[in-house]
C-alpha cells in the first residue's frame, strides 16, 4: 500500500538516510585514505600461498610477528601507526582489507585497533557496494554481515550511522527491498541501546513503507528517552503508515504535549482528524501549525480540504491557492482535490484536479481510482476496467483490488469480479468481512466499508468513499455470498443448524429488490447454489431469473462492454435456459433438462453462451442413450480454438467411434 505518511516527512526520512551515507563515504574516503581501483587493476582477494617442495620459494615480504603487548614508547606507537597507514594507503580495496585484517591480527593489544576495525569496515562495505553494482547480491549481502561483525557491539553503537546504516541503504537503492530489510533487521540489536541510532533505524523501516518495524524501533528509542517530541511523532507517523490510527493520533497528542512548537505535529493530527470527517477540530489544528510556520504547505492544504469537504468551494480557494502557490507539484494534495471533487459529483473540478495531477505522476494508485470512477459514472465500464487493470501492475492494496470488483460488479461481470476480491479478502462463517491490511494489520468487519476506510483515511487523508451507500451494500451482498459459496465448494464452510444457512440468507440478501438487474444477480446465484449442491434454491433462482428476461435486457449484463439491447436478450435467455436446464439435469430430471437445453441451443444461435448450452445438451444425451444426437451437440459446442479444446475433440472422437466403429471420417464429420 502507499504510504500513509504525509510526503513531507517522508521525504525528511529518506533525506536523512541517504546524508547518513554521504557522510559515510565522505568519510571514508578522508579516513581511509581510499584509493579508487583503477581500470584494469587486480581484483579478488588472492592471500600468498606458503611454499611446497613442489614449487619454488618466491621473494615475499616477511609474515609480520603477533605484538601481544601495548606499544610503551613513542618509536612503538609510531611504528605502529605506520603499518596502519601503509594499510590505508594500498593500491585496490582488496590488498586495503588484507593489510588492515593482518594489522588487527598482528597487532591486539594495539590502541589504534579501534581505528583499524572502523577502516576495515568502511573498505569491506565499499568492497560490498562494488558486489552489488556487479549483481553479485549474495556475495554483497555477506560482505555487509562480515563487516558488521567485525565491530564490537560497544563499537557499533556511536558508528552506527555512518558504517553499518550505509550497508542495508545501498541495497535499497539498488532496488533490493526485502534484502535491505532483512539486513537492517540483523543489523539493529547493535544500536538498540543507542537513541540517536535507533532513531535512524525507524526512519529508514519509514523510507521503505515497513511500519511494523518502525513501529518496534520507535517503541524502544522512547523506552530510552520518552520526553522526545521528534520520536512520539515518528511513531505516530509508523501507526499511520501501519493503519493504527487511533494509535497514531495518541502519539501525535504526545508529541505536542512535549513540544506545543513542534513544525510538524499539529499538521499531521489535524490529517488524522479530517481523514475522520472532524473538520472543525482539524480546522482549528492547522491554523495552530500556521502560526508556527505561516509558509506550512501540509496545513494549507488541510484547511482547503477542510472547506472543500464541507461543501464550501469558495472559503477553500484562498488557502488552496496558498498551498499551491509553496508546493504546486504536490500530486497527493492534487490527488485529494480530485477525490474530493469526485466523491462530491463536481465531475468538471475532479477532471481539473486530475488532469493536473496526471501531468506530474501519471501512475499513482489513487489518482486512477479517481479515473476509474470517473469512467463508470461516465457509463465506460471498460475504460474503467482497463485502468484499474494497469494500476494493478504496479501497485497491490485492498482499495485497488476492491475498486476493480466493484466495476466488475456494477457491469453484471459477476464471475470475473470475485477474483479481485479474493486477492485480500474472507468472510468468515457468521458472515462478518475478514482482512489483513498492509500486509501486517489483522481486520475484521460486518460492514466492507469500514475495512477500506482504514486505507483511504491513512492514505489519501479523505472521509467519504467515492461510491454511494447503495451500491456499497450492493457490493457488499454479492461479495459475502459468492465467498461463503466458494467456501462450501471447498468443504470449508460449517454446517449451521438454522433453518436458512449463511449461504442461504446470504443468497436471498443478494438477489432481492426490484430492479432490472436483479434477473442477473438470479442467474448468477442459481449457477453458484448448483455448484455447492443447493439445487432446491437454485432452481427457484432459475426460473425467477428467466420470468425476468425481459427487464435483464435492459442493463449490461455479463462484462463490460454494454452490447446492443437485442444481444443483452438472447445472451441472457440462453444462459437462463442453460442454467436451469443443468440444475434440472443433476436433480435426475432429463427429459425436462433436454427441453430447457435444446430451447437455449435453438433461441439465439449467435448468443455467445450457445457453445456451452449445445455441449451442456450433448452431455444429457449421451447421458440417455441418444449417441447420435448428442454428437451433433457436442459438435455445435466444440471450439478449436478454446482451452478445453483437446478434452472435448477426445469426447467427440470417444462417441464418433461408438457411433460408427472407427474415427474414418471423423474430421468431416467435425467440420461445420
Amino acid at each position: 500500500m502507499l504510504s500513509a505518511v504525509p510526503a513531507t516527512v517522508l521525504r525528511r526520512a529518506v533525506r536523512c538516510v541517504s546524508i547518513c551515507w554521504l557522510l559515510c563515504w565522505t568519510a571514508s574516503v578522508a579516513v581511509a585514505q581510499f584509493v579508487p581501483t583503477q581500470p584494469g587493476a587486480a581484483a579478488g582477494n588472492s592471500r600468498p600461498k606458503p611454499p611446497t617442495a613442489a614449487e619454488p620459494t618466491r621473494d615475499e615480504p616477511p609474515v609480520s610477528m603477533v605484538v601481544l603487548t601495548p606499544p610503551t614508547t613513542t618509536v612503538d606507537l609510531l611504528r605502529e601507526q605506520t603499518d596502519l597507514d601503509a594499510a590505508l594507503a594500498a593500491a585496490t580495496l582488496d590488498e586495503q582489507a588484507r593489510q588492515l585484517e593482518t594489522f588487527l591480527r598482528t597487532h591486539p593489544a594495539s590502541p589504534l585497533q579501534r581505528a583499524a576495525r572502523q577502516a576495515l569496515v568502511r573498505v569491506q562495505g565499499q568492497l560490498g557496494e562494488r558486489q552489488l553494482r556487479a549483481g553479485e547480491v549474495e556475495a554483497a549481502q555477506r560482505t555487509f554481515r562480515q563487516a558488521f561483525n567485525t565491530l564490537p557491539e560497544a563499537e557499533a553503537a556511536p558508528v552506527f550511522q555512518s558504517l553499518i546504516l550505509p550497508m542495508p541503504l545501498l541495497l535499497a537503492t539498488q532496488g533490493r527491498r526485502t534484502e535491505a530489510v532483512l539486513l537492517m533487521r540483523e543489523f539493529q540489536s547493535r544500536a538498540w541501546n543507542e537513541v540517536k541510532a535507533l532513531e535512524q533505524v525507524g526512519l529508514f523501516y519509514l523510507s521503505l513503507e515497513v511500519p511494523a518495524d518502525a513501529q518496534e524501533v520507535f517503541r524502544r528509542a522512547i523506552e530510552l528517552d520518552a520526553t522526545s517530541a521528534t520520536l512520539w511523532h515518528s511513531l505516530g507517523v509508523a501507526y499511520q503508515m501501519g493503519l493504527r490510527l487511533d494509535d497514531a493520533a495518541a502519539a501525535f497528542q504526545r508529541a505536542l504535549e512535549l513540544d506545543p512548537k513542534s513544525r510538524v505535529a499539529w499538521s499531521a493530527l489535524a490529517d488524522l482528524q479530517r481523514a475522520a470527517g472532524d473538520y472543525e477540530k482539524a480546522e482549528a489544528n492547522y491554523r495552530r501549525q500556521l502560526d508556527i510556520e505561516p509558509e506550512h504547505p501540509t496545513a494549507w492544504g488541510g484547511l482547503a480540504m477542510c472547506y472543500l469537504s464541507r461543501g464550501q468551494e469558495s472559503e477553500a480557494i484562498a488557502p488552496m491557492a496558498r498551498m499551491l502557490t509553496i508546493n504546486p507539484r504536490d500530486v497527493r494534495f492534487l490527488t485529494q482535490l480530485a477525490y474530493t471533487h469526485a466523491a462530491n459529483g463536481n465531475v468538471a473540478a475532479a477532471i481539473a484536479a486530475g488532469t493536473q495531477a496526471k501531468r506530474l505522476q501519471p501512475n499513482y494508485p489513487w489518482l486512477r481510482i479517481v479515473e476509474a470512477h470517473l469512467m463508470r459514472r461516465a457509463g465506460d465500464l471498460a475504460e474503467a476496467e482497463n485502468i484499474l487493470g494497469e494500476a494493478l501492475q504496479t501497485a497491490q492494496f485492498a482499495t485497488l483490488q476492491f475498486e476493480l470488483g466493484a466495476t466488475l460488479i456494477l457491469a453484471n461481470a459477476y464471475e470475473q469480479a470475485l477474483e479481485p476480491f479474493e486477492a485480500f479478502l474472507k468472510v468468515a462463517p457468521d458472515g462478518e468481512f475478514e482482512a489483513v491490511l498492509g500486509g501486517t494489520l489483522p481486520v475484521r468487519s460486518a460492514r466492507l466499508a469500514r475495512l477500506l476506510d482504514l486505507e483511504r483515511r491513512a492514505s489519501l487523508l479523505v472521509a467519504s468513499p467515492l461510491l454511494t451507500d447503495e451500491e456499497m451494500a450492493f457490493i457488499e451482498r454479492y461479495v459475502r455470498f459468492a465467498l461463503l459459496a466458494k467456501q462450501a465448494r471447498v468443504g470449508s464452510l460449517p454446517k449451521s443448524g438454522l433453518t436458512d444457512s449463511p449461504l442461504e440468507l446470504a443468497a436471498k440478501e443478494f438477489v432481492a429488490g426490484k430492479d432490472p438487474g436483479r434477473g442477473w444477480r438470479l442467474l448468477r446465484a442459481a449457477g453458484m447454489l448448483a455448484e455447492v449442491g443447493e439445487l432446491g434454491m437454485a432452481e427457484r433462482f432459475a426460473r425467477q431469473a428467466i420470468d425476468a428476461t425481459s427487464d435483464a435486457a435492459r442493463v449490461a449484463g455479463g462484462g463490460v462492454d454494454s452490447p446492443r439491447a437485442e444481444d443483452r436478450l438472447a445472451e441472457f435467455y440462453v444462459r437462463a435456459q442453460m442454467t436451469l436446464g443443468w440444475i434440472l439435469y443433476r436433480q435426475g430430471e432429463t427429459a425436462a433438462a433436454t427441453v430447457r437445453l435444446r430451447e437455449a441451443v435453438k433461441a439465439y444461435p449467435n448468443a455467445p453462451s450457445r457453445r456451452e448450452a449445445a455441449w451442456r445438451l450433448g452431455t444429457v444425451l449421451e447421458a440417455t442413450k441418444q449417441d447420435a444426437e448428442a454428437f451433433e451437440a457436442y459438435r455445435l459446442g466444440y471450439d478449436a480454438q478454446s482451452p478445453t479444446a483437446a478434452e472435448r475433440r477426445a469426447k467427440l472422437e470417444a462417441v464418433y467411434k461408438r457411433l460408427h466403429g472407427s474415427l474414418e471420417g471423423f474430421e468431416a464429420a467435425l467440420a461445420p
